[in-house]
């Protein structure tokens, strides 16, 4: 039973707890955080809070560092590889389709891999990766798919610490 089944949301909000304590950290870490991405490396900013979400739920540590980052850069490279690819085959929904089940099969194995066993983060790599390419967003001066990648790759590694 879910210790909330028994209190009211006012009760649960009233005291100063964990999840207070949290929210003040996380709200008041996020705007310089935000302005250094933003503003002064100029690197997209999401890619960094999905892999601090990553840190987190691969159980945080030492552990969940080394497991996050390399998920997350495992994803990534799929990711970029999968976009290199279907760009050699020409492109389409069918050659997209095949090569991301192909790399979403080796994503899937992760869990064999002690490293990449938090499966989730190559999956939350992948999805990265593609929404950079989708938004254009790219780093230090460095153009197309590469620089997309390096701005993935950058953002994810920052946000994880």
């Amino acid at each position: 039973m879910s210790q909330y089944s028994t209190t009211s949301l006012a009760e649960r909000v009233r005291g100063w707890d964990e999840t207070w304590s949290l929210a003040v950290v996380f709200g008041l870490a996020s705007i310089p955080w935000t302005y250094a991405f933003v503003a002064g490396l100029e690197i997209p900013l999401w890619p960094s809070f999905i892999a601090s979400a990553t840190f987190y739920a691969a159980g945080g540590g030492l552990l969940g560092l080394k497991q996050g980052y390399a998920s997350n850069l495992a994803g990534i490279a799929y990711a970029a590889a999968t976009l290199r690819i279907v760009d050699l085959l020409g492109g389409g929904v069918v050659a997209l389709s095949v090569v991301v089940g192909a790399f979403m099969f080796l994503a899937s194995l992760h869990g064999f891999v002690r490293l990449l066993s938090f499966t989730p983060g190559g999956f939350f790599g992948y999805a990265t990766m593609f929404s950079v390419n989708a938004a254009g967003a790219t780093a230090f001066g460095v153009t197309g798919l590469p620089g997309e990648t390096l701005a993935a790759v950058m953002s994810m590694l920052l946000g994880a610490v």
